[in-house]
C-alpha cells in the first residue's frame, strides 16, 4: 500500500490586499478558520511605489478581526514615521525595503528597539548581497518575486535561483533569518520556491476570491511529498 502524502510545513501569510474590502471581516474570518498562519498587510505611500493601498489604520482593524500575527510590509520611502503607530497598534513583524533613500539601517534598528521583529525586502533587481550589512538585525528577508506595488502578477523567472542565493548567504553568515517570498505564489509555484529555501509564503489571490477554505487546502496539498 502506498503511503499518504506527507505535508511539508510552511508559514502561510494571507495578503489582505487581495481580500474583498466590502466583506473584509468575512474574508478574514474565513481565512482564519481555513488555517492561514499570518495576515500580511501591504502599506503603500504612492511614492516608493506608484500605488496607494491603505494606511496604518488597517492594522487596528485587523487586530480587531483576528488573533493571528500581523506582518506589515512597508512599501514607503520613510518607514521611520510609521514605526511608533505600528507598535501601538499591535504589529508583530515590520519589513522595510533595502532600496529606500538613505538605506534601511536606522529603520531596522528602530523596529527592533520598539520590540518588533524586523524584515528586509529585496526587490527583484536587488542582489542578495544587499542584505549583508543588516543581517544581525534581521528576522526575515522578503524576496519579491514580482515587482512591488500591485497584486495579481506572475511569478518572475529566476526567482527560485535568487531564493537559493539568499539561503546560501544566510547559511554562510550563520543567520537564522527566515526567507519569505511575495508575488505570484500559487499551488504551482510554491513547491519549487520551498525547495529553493523559502519557508514563509505571502499569498493574495491564491487565498482570497472564491472558496477560501478550498484555496488554502490546495496550497497546503501542493507542498506535500
Amino acid at each position: 500500500m502506498c503511503c499518504a502524502d506527507q505535508p511539508r510545513p510552511f508559514t502561510l501569510c494571507a495578503s489582505i490586499l487581495a481580500a474583498d474590502f466590502a466583506h473584509l471581516a468575512q474574508d478574514v474570518q474565513a481565512a482564519d478558520a481555513a488555517g492561514v498562519d499570518v495576515f500580511h498587510i501591504d502599506v503603500m505611500d504612492g511614492h516608493f511605489v506608484p500605488v496607494i493601498s491603505f494606511g496604518t489604520g488597517i492594522v487596528r482593524t485587523m487586530a480587531a478581526l483576528t488573533r493571528k500575527p500581523l506582518d506589515v510590509h512597508l512599501m514607503v520611502e520613510h518607514p521611520l514615521a510609521f514605526v511608533p503607530e505600528l507598535t501601538a497598534l499591535g504589529a508583530g513583524l515590520v519589513s522595510v525595503h533595502a532600496e529606500i533613500p538613505g538605506g534601511p539601517g536606522e529603520a531596522l534598528q528602530t523596529i527592533h528597539a520598539a520590540g518588533l521583529r524586523a524584515g528586509l525586502v529585496l526587490n527583484p533587481e536587488t542582489p542578495p548581497e544587499a542584505a549583508l550589512p543588516y543581517l544581525p538585525l534581521l528576522d526575515q528577508i522578503l524576496v519579491m518575486t514580482v515587482q512591488p506595488g500591485r497584486g495579481g502578477q506572475l511569478y518572475l523567472p529566476g526567482s527560485n535561483e535568487k531564493i537559493a542565493a539568499v539561503r546560501t548567504l544566510l547559511q554562510t553568515h550563520g543567520s537564522k533569518a527566515a526567507i519569505q517570498v511575495d508575488g505570484g505564489i500559487t499551488p504551482r509555484t510554491l513547491p519549487a520556491a520551498y525547495d529553493a529555501g523559502a519557508r514563509r509564503f505571502v499569498c493574495g489571490s491564491a487565498v482570497f476570491g472564491g472558496e477560501i477554505a478550498h484555496k488554502v487546502a490546495a496550497l497546503r496539498r501542493a507542498n506535500s511529498i
